[in-house]
């Protein structure tokens, strides 16, 4: 079965400088109420039109093709997949991680990633908005993996 990765059901477009996302499910910007917000997105630099994807909830990806994340953002020249957690302890990261790299291989099966010049993924976690990711090696074999940059942290950087 094929996956539509552009269902529009499943899209949002802003240019707003700030604003964030929550996993309500699916994943949705918010405008107000910060405190709720899983990640904070930080637009403000060129205030690009960034259209977030709802995957997780929204698009439809039947369960044996694995977890997935949340989230896709797409700006520019840019794509950008987002694991959103709200955990303390026992291995999220690494689940994270993974629910990342299955979703880029499945969205690499359906669609051509090579339109995108800069690729990221992106784990923000609300309870751990500063967690060390373990070092250069956790985000180093992920890269090397997907072709990927992987960022931790509650603050994604549109720029």
């Amino acid at each position: 079965m094929a996956i539509n990765f552009f269902n529009p059901d499943c899209i949002t477009n802003t240019n707003e400088p700030f604003f964030g996302l929550i996993d309500l499910p699916p994943a949705t910007i918010l405008f107000d109420n910060a405190e709720n917000w899983n990640a904070w997105i930080d637009n403000s630099a060129k205030t690009f039109n960034v259209i977030l994807t709802a995957i997780d909830s929204c698009i439809e990806i039947p369960r044996g093709e694995g977890e997935r994340c949340e989230a896709m953002i797409t700006y520019d020249n840019a794509i950008m997949f987002i694991e959103l957690k709200d955990r303390d302890g026992g291995r999220w990261a690494g689940k994270a991680r993974n629910q990342l790299e299955n979703t880029i291989r499945l969205y690499g099966r359906e669609a051509d990633l090579g339109v995108f010049t800069r690729k990221y993924a992106h784990i923000a976690n609300k309870q751990r908005p500063n967690f060390k990711s373990g070092g250069s090696s956790f985000t180093q074999e992920f890269e090397d993996r997907t072709g990927f940059v992987l960022r931790v942290s509650d603050v994604i950087e549109i720029k």
